[in-house]
Parts: C-alpha cells; structure tokens; sequence
C-alpha cells in the first residue's frame, strides 16, 4: 500500500466519523424543539422543514458518513 492510499485512507475514516457525529448531535439538539413544536433552528437558520424531513435527512448524513468508513477500511485491506 503506498503513503497516499493510506493518507487517502484515513481521510475517508475521519470524514466519515465527523459525519456521523455532526448527524447524531444535530439531532439530540433539535429533538427538543422537534417535540415541543418549536421552529427548528440549525446554526442560527430557522429550517422550515418537518421534523420527518429533517430526520431523513440526518440519517442520510450518517448513512454517508458510514459509506466513507467502509470505503476507508477497504482501501487498507485492497491489495
């Protein structure tokens, strides 16, 4: 394995963990609001989307940063 598949690698790990971090605390956040009935607020922006909406979302968010674990430990194990 060369120096940049393994850089390349452990990009694709990192961004793939911030992802599912920033997917997870956007939506322990918002869960409050969500039950309340509240407007939701993302970074200071009111999202008129339904909570339906938004947690499909986020859970897109996750499933890619999923995506980019897996394709990160394949690249380790590739030949």
């Amino acid at each position: 394995m060369t120096f940049m598949n393994s850089v390349s690698a452990i990009l694709r790990i990192i961004c793939g963990l911030a992802l599912i971090i920033f997917s997870y605390s956007t939506n322990h956040r918002i869960s409050e609001p969500i039950a309340a009935g509240a407007p939701i607020e993302i970074f200071g922006v009111t999202i008129g989307a339904s909570p339906g909406q938004l947690t499909f979302a986020l859970v897109v968010i996750g499933l890619i940063g999923l995506l980019l674990i897996i394709l990160g430990v394949v690249t380790f194990f590739k030949k």
